[in-house]
């Protein structure tokens, strides 16, 4: 037979010993990926629901905002539209306050005038009256002056038969009366002008 071999075996064991379990506790939400040396065993969501509560959230968020805004958007509406309004009333109230004091000034422009016209009708009328009266003061006088004469007439007629003393009088008197009648006339000449 033949010459014999060589035969020689080697046997190599290799274990690993690896626990893929994962233990979760608590508030963990999310996803736990569990597997043993790059096997991908098993895939599980733990978030209880928490992704579409979240999304939930995010669209009230965002129906709230819109809201929120819908609203400022109105009271930024009305706010200028009682602006608007604020304004116009100013305005009217200021048109108003203008024209009232214009008619005031009217009126009293013409109160104004009805006095000074009242006035000088006054002052025309005293002119007149004191005019008036001088003449008949000048015409007193004159009378008084033909009063005098005729006495100083019958004073001469008596000078026959009268005193000196009478006849001083007599003088007297017909100077006062020609005096007045000079100063009367010279007033209703200064008055007439």
């Amino acid at each position: 037979m033949g010459k014999g071999g060589k035969s020689s075996s080697d046997v190599i064991n290799n274990t690993t010993n690896t626990s893929g379990t994962s233990a979760i506790s608590g508030d963990n939400l999310g996803v736990v990926i569990s597997g043993v040396n790059g096997n991908v065993g098993n895939i599980s969501v733990t978030d209880h629901g928490s992704v579409k509560a979240a999304s939930e959230i995010a669209k009230a968020a965002l129906q709230s905002n819109s809201d929120a805004m819908s609203q400022a958007v109105g009271l930024g509406s009305d706010a200028l539209k009682s602006n608007e309004r604020v304004v116009d009333q100013s305005l009217d109230f200021g048109r108003d306050a203008l024209d009232g004091a214009f008619d005031f000034g009217k009126v009293a422009l013409a109160e104004n005038s009805a006095v000074s016209k009242n006035a000088m009708d006054n002052m025309r009328h005293n002119a007149e009256d004191t005019t008036a009266a001088i003449k008949q003061m000048a015409q007193q006088s004159g009378e008084t002056a033909r009063a005098a004469l005729a006495m100083a007439d019958g004073t001469a007629a008596r000078s026959q038969t009268g005193s000196s003393g009478d006849m001083t009088k007599t003088v007297k008197y017909i100077a006062v009366a020609v005096g007045v009648s000079a100063v009367a006339l010279a007033v209703a000449k200064g008055v007439s002008k």
